[in-house]
């Protein structure tokens, strides 16, 4: 029973500052994007499917083919990809250090920071909570087949055939 009690008064602890900045007037709320089965135009050679940048977190699988650029905007901690048939590389955006990862079946994360995230490709599964923005687009060529987002816990929508840029939270 103590544990329990003390378990209970851990947690109420813990979550008090969250509650506390939640009430503050003009403090943003969180928000999030779910990016499901995505495809665009020119495989990972065309446009962008899903670019994010947010100070929050990334989590995504490429399940067919894709490369997702990570760029670290002032982060300590490094983005991750693991499973699957991938390999990296250390890309450059303006004056941004980032990771390449590139590859079918891998998953890939970005977690505590502010980041970057541009997904090229097909079979992207994609999350991100935080703050931000992301920019959007599916193919022109076959908008029925290039999958579905959501933001902040509306009703899935189709990507949009031309380039949509919203914000996060």
């Amino acid at each position: 029973m103590r544990r329990i009690l003390l378990s209970c008064a851990i947690l109420g602890v813990a979550l008090l500052p969250a509650a506390a900045s939640a009430s503050v007037p003009g403090h943003a709320k969180v928000g999030f994007l779910v990016v499901r089965r995505a495809a665009g135009d020119g495989g990972v050679h065309g446009k962008p499917v899903v670019t994010v940048v947010v100070h929050g977190f990334v989590l995504g699988r490429v399940s067919q083919e894709g490369i997702v650029d990570v760029y670290h905007l002032p982060s300590s901690n490094a983005p991750v990809a693991v499973g699957g048939d991938h390999s990296h590389t250390a890309v450059r955006w303006k004056r941004l250090s980032g990771t390449e990862f590139f590859g079918s079946g891998f998953r890939f994360s970005a977690i505590g920071g502010y980041y970057r995230v541009v997904v090229r490709g097909a079979g992207i599964y994609l999350f991100a909570g935080g703050h931000g923005r992301v920019w959007l687009h599916g193919s022109s060529v076959n908008p029925r087949a290039d999958g579905n987002f959501s933001l902040d816990g509306r009703k899935p929508r189709s990507l949009p055939q031309r380039t949509l840029k919203r914000g996060i939270g």
